[in-house]
């Protein structure tokens, strides 16, 4: 996920914050978590590892970090075919 301007960053509080609820407050559902988590390398690769006070990027605007996703899976399977 390419960093932009427009990110959106929120000092997570383990035991306080959950990826769901921060995708319910910055893109009007909890559904998106998944997004802010790939946004987020150095977190971890699961929501129990994210350390406590670690400054987490929320990709924002919603619309533009799914097309940036799309189009990165899309140049993925373009270079490393689809399997």
């Amino acid at each position: 996920m390419p960093i932009k301007g427009t990110d959106k960053y929120k000092q997570y509080k383990k035991g306080k914050d959950r990826l769901d609820k921060l995708s319910q407050e910055y893109y009007g559902s909890p559904t998106f978590g998944w997004l802010i988590m790939l946004a987020n390398p150095m977190a971890g690769s699961l929501e129990f590892e994210i350390p406590d006070n670690f400054f987490i990027r929320i990709p924002f605007p919603l619309i533009t970090s799914l097309q940036d996703y799309k189009n990165g899976v899309e140049l993925y399977s373009l270079y490393y075919g689809e399997n």
